[in-house]
């Protein structure tokens, strides 16, 4: 009955995401804009890739793709072919012989369980050299945030690996119109020491503890629930 009702849970997420397709393809289109200005990886692969947008906007770019996520996903509402698809449970190890050229989880491991984030960050420092990283940060709303940190407590775990953290699409993100707040605010980039880099990528690396960001989105919509719950509090009993 568990797995019947994640599936349920997630079929209802994506369906919400199939609503919205042409806006998430827009900023999947922007972030893969601004990441090719840095690197232009040639085979990439896509943690809980969900309907395909961001490998999409790659494939756009003549990149080679591979989307993993679990079986909730429609096939028929995935935007990117079926044989580039990979059925897996995420909060297990994820294996791949394969190396590539970029490796991306976007919005993703705020769904795993809280102690499958060092071996998620294993799993993707094993895919690749070069990491784009999105989670929720803690109150974040939405569907099963079940593992929700600052973008700082990551830059940690990536850095004990010999990652660091760059920050090159947030800011140019922000300046979309169509920009979805979540990841304005949660988008960065990990790239292991010692990777020939591009030299306009150096101005945009950062410390870990830099990395932690919070959008007047994200406030707002607490100050939102905070004034909800003062009300509750003053209701007549």
């Amino acid at each position: 009955m568990q797995e019947v009702a994640v599936t349920d849970t997630y079929g209802h997420m994506f369906t919400d995401h199939l609503n919205q397709a042409e806006k998430r393809q827009a900023n999947a289109d922007v972030m893969a804009e601004i990441l090719w200005r840095y690197h232009q990886p040639r085979a990439v692969i896509d943690l809980g890739c969900g309907l395909g947008f961001f490998l999409n906007a790659c494939a756009k770019r003549g990149a080679e793709i591979t989307g993993v996520d679990g079986d909730w996903v429609d096939p028929g509402d995935s935007v990117i072919p079926g044989p580039a698809r990979r059925n897996a449970d995420l909060n297990a190890p994820y294996k791949d012989e394969r190396r590539y050229d970029l490796a991306a989880t976007i919005e993703v491991a705020e769904h795993l369980k809280p102690e499958r984030s060092e071996s998620f960050v294993d799993d993707l420092c094993a895919l690749s050299d070069v990491v784009l990283f999105s989670a929720g940060i803690p109150d974040q709303a939405g569907v099963d945030h079940i593992n929700l940190r600052f973008q700082g407590e990551w830059a940690e775990m990536f850095a004990a690996r010999g990652y660091a953290c760059y920050d090159p699409v947030r800011r140019r993100l922000a300046g979309f119109d169509q920009a979805l707040p979540w990841l304005v605010q949660n988008v960065l980039l990990y790239v292991k020491d010692g990777t020939p880099t591009d030299p306009l990528l150096e101005e945009h690396r950062i410390v870990p503890k830099a990395a932690s960001y919070a959008t007047r989105w994200h406030y707002r919509r607490q100050m939102r629930k905070l004034r909800k719950q003062i009300r509750n509090m003053k209701a007549p009993k």
